[in-house]
């Protein structure tokens, strides 16, 4: 297969926090623990990377000191910390340097355009997605609740830029993009897949019970949680705090418009992890984007799938539009071709299929899916499970030298798709 690399200008992004920045420190040690983030300067540890979750798709990022975040959606952003412990004035605090939108839809794509203005980080989306963010961009700017308030308001001459990963209207799994943005330290490979869509049941899947006996919401949580005042403006107008910083993409062409991420570290271990924030059905080579696929692209995706360096976290969702016809298929087709040492669930707080305080009995439905396909214990990843709101902004963390992440098998599939040998960019491979 072709591979494309789309080289980025400026291609190493700077790792420098502003010096004494007490909200820089304050939220990078809220999301990645105070431990691993310098006091002074709010630099994140080089050796590691660690994941935080900020509800449904979105994480947080640190990848060898790299900050990213990886969707910028947040479920039940109030003005004020409630259910969700932090508020939208963290998320530009932490001044990432890249927002990587998986799909334009806006369960994943509200905020990021403001985060980006904001704080200069650069994103990366399809080119369908970026138009959308550039015109919630335009938006903002002439928003006189937004530019109005010296809390919310644009910095000086503000912009966005917008890094296109594919091009308008391509084929899933064609572009294969290597993006170099965090190198020498990561290489970042992207492509187009398919995102979730009901297809008829399939009698071959193993399915577990009707998947609505997993679909139970907490009657708890509305009184443990009361709801506050939403950032978002509602019909009646707006309150104190509120903006309207959601897309107005999602029923745009990238709505439905997928990428899938996988990130290897040169150093250490040559560590490995996938994120993706949707699963088509890739039995039949369809999505919701992609509603005339055949099952020769979902085949393909497959294979580019299983040729990826060995990975090592699967940071992937475990939800699909497909749940009702069958049940966790899709979501398991991604990570049996990932073959992963470690599984994190994602898409579990909003969405066509879970919503928030149901955690617990995906979980139980997911366990349940393992043992009707026969998988024995060591036929399955370590299962990291998420549970909202416990886990909101709880750092995962790997560290990259860690002798689990030694596999010989990676280096030719890292030489592959980053188009170098990782040992010509450091001399220490294999080094505890």
């Amino acid at each position: 297969m072709a591979l494309a690399a789309t080289l980025m200008a400026g291609s190493a992004l700077s790792t420098t926090a502003h010096a004494n920045n007490g909200d820089l420190i304050a939220a990078r040690q809220k999301f990645f623990g105070d431990e691993n983030v310098d006091p002074e300067s709010g630099r994140v540890s080089p050796d590691k990377v660690i994941l935080s979750w900020l509800s449904n798709s979105t994480l947080a990022a640190s990848i060898a000191g790299h900050v990213l975040l990886l969707d910028t959606y947040v479920t039940r952003l109030e003005v004020s910390p409630g259910r969700t412990p932090f508020v939208i004035g963290d998320l530009v605090a932490l001044k990432p340097e890249g927002l990587l939108i998986g799909h334009g839809h806006f369960d994943h794509a509200d905020n990021a355009a403001y985060i980006a203005a904001m704080t200069g980080a650069k994103l990366y989306a399809t080119a369908e997605t970026c138009v959308a963010l550039q015109a919630d961009f335009a938006r903002e700017q002439a928003d006189p609740a937004i530019q109005g308030n010296p809390a919310t308001a644009f910095p000086h001459k503000a912009s966005i830029s917008c890094n296109t990963v594919t091009t308008t209207g391509s084929v899933p799994g064609t572009q294969i993009v290597k993006l170099d943005f965090l190198e020498p330290d990561a290489c970042v490979i992207a492509f187009r897949h398919l995102h979730s869509v009901a297809v008829p049941v399939d009698p071959t899947w193993p399915r577990a019970p009707n998947p609505s006996v997993y679909y139970a919401v907490d009657p708890r949580d509305p009184g443990l949680f009361p709801a506050g005042t939403p950032l978002a403006p509602g019909k009646s107008g707006t309150l104190p705090g509120q903006i309207n910083i959601a897309t107005s993409g999602s029923g745009g062409p990238g709505g439905p418009i997928p990428l899938f991420f996988d990130f290897v570290l040169r150093e250490g271990r040559h560590f490995t992890f996938a994120w993706y924030n949707s699963s088509g059905a890739l039995k039949e080579g369809l999505g919701s984007g992609w509603p005339n696929g055949t099952p020769a692209d979902g085949q393909r995706i497959t294979n580019i799938l299983k040729s990826l360096p060995a990975t090592d976290v699967d940071a992937g969702t475990i939800a699909t539009a497909n749940f009702d016809n069958n049940s966790y298929r899709d979501p398991f087709a991604y990570i049996q071709s990932l073959n992963p040492k470690i599984f994190i669930p994602l898409h579990l707080t909003t969405g066509s299929t879970f919503k928030e305080s149901i955690s617990p009995a995906v979980y139980g439905g997911y366990l349940d899916q393992i043992k009707r396909l026969g998988l024995t214990l060591d036929q399955w990843p370590d299962t990291r499970w998420l549970v909202d709101p416990e886990d909101y902004a709880k750092p995962i963390v790997y560290d990259i030298r860690d002798p689990r992440w030694d596999n010989p098998k990676k280096l030719p599939a890292i030489k592959h798709y980053c188009g170098s040998d990782p040992d010509d960019h450091h001399d220490d491979h294999g080094k505890p």
